[in-house]
């Protein structure tokens, strides 16, 4: 009795391993899912296990059996063949359907005739349709594996000996698999930890080299030289090049490259060619062909990312020169809408491929060439005597253009920033960043300094909170990383303070971490109270270690709160009497307006700061970020 009561518990303890596959492959986060796919997982191993066992009805049994691995069938191939096209996999679906129906309606008819020979055709058919279930998978599967075809021939085998043993054969393979899944999961997620880790020392290595070689615009060959340089040695690939964009003459022209690049344009020399000649052909070469990869880079304002050339259309086209391009990575350089060129990384040392890990940084760094780009223009266009006032310039609309270009659409929050700039450079930051765990972050900072190095500074803070957030934990963690790694990078009269909140959309959640910015201001809806919240840390960049410093907080929030997020240069803002707006002021206008919407505060609040000012020059940046929930 004990034997026939333990018996189904077998095949429940490998359900579970099926249920985590299913639920990591499919479930995600959506708890609905995950119930359906836990059903599943234990009606599958039950059936198999115990149910089955107890059904006099053998047609109930076999059309039961089918669609459960038919269903099951179905899943292994969706999750081998997540790239596979709908061309392929419409017709495994409507074929595997069509089959199983026609399978059905048979044992109907059988079931009204149960004598021996029709039995038999019966079993026939059930076994006929697991081979042609087989033969389904070898279609659809890209690369079929023997485990999975060896699931078929233990199911065929469990349909014909009715011994419970041979259904354990056939539960212990699907266990089987699903663990060789979760192993492979497991190593995958380790193998992405340490990329991580070794992506995070690159970006930090290449900003650090940025830094120290990157100093002189005034001779742009020189300084794109040292750019490619450090940015082939950092992600490790054989060649670079920067091809600029003539909006006259509408053609991109190959201005900088380091390393044996071949020219993206068509040509028919052999692969033993020298490397002064490559070097001419890129450097005369222009691009003025519409199809090419570099036009279409630069007119479509998005990176390109080709792992592998050989299989590109666009790179086959080149020609001959097409053999000797393995794997390639094209980023538009623009500024203000205006586009620059287009910077192009191709081939990877060793023989590898460019990985996406590779692509990101390749984004990451792209702002530096845009910023050199514009550094050597400002500096032809200006004479000597207003040099100074062309790098202050510059500095803001380096730092501008690392703003949000629109303000997200995020469920339960309504958000609404922007940076008015002063003729002084102070070098204010916002930002929203979509973080991999679905939330949202929120940044808003103030750097000091002014020009050129507050930009380079506020670019390197770019750099490094967008590497940081890639494998986002909380915005203690991030900021801590971040702080570490800036204080190294920037004098030591340089620094940063900087609100960075984590909006959760799900659990409705707000979380922030503070270094040593200005004051929170949190009314409550519900009570009709405001809050003037003190933000509280250290300015990044002025200690080498805030860990033990700051520390990330929670806000409670409720549909109707509001919050106001702003830079001294609200608080700081002075009219012709050289009184300033102050925070009380401030504390008024938010208790006053807060029944708008975030849109229609900040632009009150720029209203009442002009109006207040009456005329008085603007001293610093203002920089508002409302959000209402």
């Amino acid at each position: 009795m004990i034997p026939l009561l333990l018996y189904p518990l077998i095949p429940l303890i490998s359900a579970f391993p099926l249920f985590v596959m299913l639920l990591l492959f499919y479930g995600k986060s959506q708890v609905k899912k995950q119930w359906v796919w836990l059903l599943f997982s234990f009606v599958f191993f039950l059936w198999e296990g115990y149910i089955a066992r107890f059904v006099t009805l053998t047609p109930v049994i076999r059309i039961v059996d089918l669609f459960l691995f038919f269903v099951l069938l179905i899943l292994f191939v969706r999750e081998e063949n997540t790239k596979v096209p709908e061309s392929k996999r419409k017709p495994f679906l409507l074929k595997g359907f069509v089959a199983f129906l026609f399978f059905s309606v048979l044992q109907i008819i059988f079931s009204y005739c149960m004598t021996p020979p029709l039995f038999f055709a019966s079993l026939l058919c059930s076994v006929a349709l697991a081979f042609y279930y087989e033969r389904l998978y070898v279609y659809a599967s890209c690369y079929p594996k023997f485990r999975f075809r060896l699931l078929f021939f233990f199911f065929i085998l469990s349909s014909c000996l009715v011994l419970p043993v041979f259904r354990l054969l056939f539960l212990g393979e699907v266990a089987y698999i699903f663990y060789r899944r979760y192993v492979k999961w497991i190593d995958l997620k380790d193998n992405s930890i340490r990329m991580f880790k070794e992506e995070r020392l690159l970006n930090h290595q290449i900003v650090s080299k940025m830094g120290d070689t990157v100093h002189d615009f005034s001779d742009l060959h020189t300084s794109l030289s040292h750019y490619l340089q450090n940015l082939v040695e950092g992600i490790e690939a054989k060649s670079a090049a920067i091809y600029m964009w003539n909006a006259k003459l509408q053609k991109f022209h190959c201005v900088e490259l380091h390393g044996v690049f071949f020219p993206l344009v068509r040509g028919n020399e052999m692969s033993f060619t020298h490397v002064d000649a490559l070097k001419e052909i890129a450097l005369s070469g222009d691009i003025d062909d519409r199809t090419n990869i570099v036009w279409e880079c630069g007119m479509s304002r998005m990176g390109i990312h080709v792992p592998y050339a050989s299989q590109d259309g666009r790179i086959l086209s080149l020609g001959s020169r097409a053999a000797n391009i393995r794997t390639l990575i094209l980023e538009p350089l623009y500024f203000d809408q205006e586009l620059l060129g287009v910077l192009v990384v191709e081939n990877k040392l060793y023989e590898r491929y460019f990985t996406e890990s590779d692509a990101y940084l390749v984004r990451n760094f792209a702002h530096y060439a845009t910023m050199i780009l514009k550094a050597h223009d400002a500096a032809l266009e200006r004479q000597s005597q207003i040099r100074t006032q062309a790098e202050l310039q510059l500095g803001y609309r380096i730092q501008a253009g690392l703003l949000p270009s629109k303000i997200p659409d995020f469920e339960g929050i309504s958000l609404a920033g922007s940076m008015m700039p002063a003729k002084e450079i102070g070098g204010d930051y916002f930002d929203f960043l979509k973080l991999p765990n679905e939330s949202l972050g929120i940044i808003i900072g103030d750097v000091s300094g002014k020009g050129v190095p507050a930009g380079m500074v506020m670019t390197s803070l770019y750099a490094f909170l967008h590497a940081e957030c890639r494998y986002f934990v909380n915005t203690y963690r991030t900021l801590v990383q971040v702080n570490a790694e800036l204080a190294q990078h920037i004098s030591e009269n340089m620094f940063a303070s900087l609100l960075f909140f984590e909006w959760n959309p799900n659990k409705k959640s707000l979380h922030y971490t503070s270094c040593g910015h200005e004051y929170i201001l949190h009314f409550h809806y519900a009570e009709n109270r405001l809050d003037a919240i003190k933000s509280g840390g250290v300015a990044l960049g002025m200690i080498d270690d805030n860990s033990k410093i700051i520390r990330e907080k929670s806000l409670q929030v409720l549909p109707g709160d509001t919050i106001v997020l702003y830079t001294d240069g609200v608080t700081e803002c002075t009219n012709m009497e050289g009184a300033m707006f102050g925070l009380e002021r401030l504390k008024s206008f938010v208790e006053k307006h807060q029944a708008l919407s975030s849109e229609e505060i900040r632009l009150a609040l720029l209203d009442e700061l002009n109006s207040f000012a009456h005329g008085a020059p603007q001293a610093d940046d203002i920089t508002i970020l409302v959000m209402k929930f």
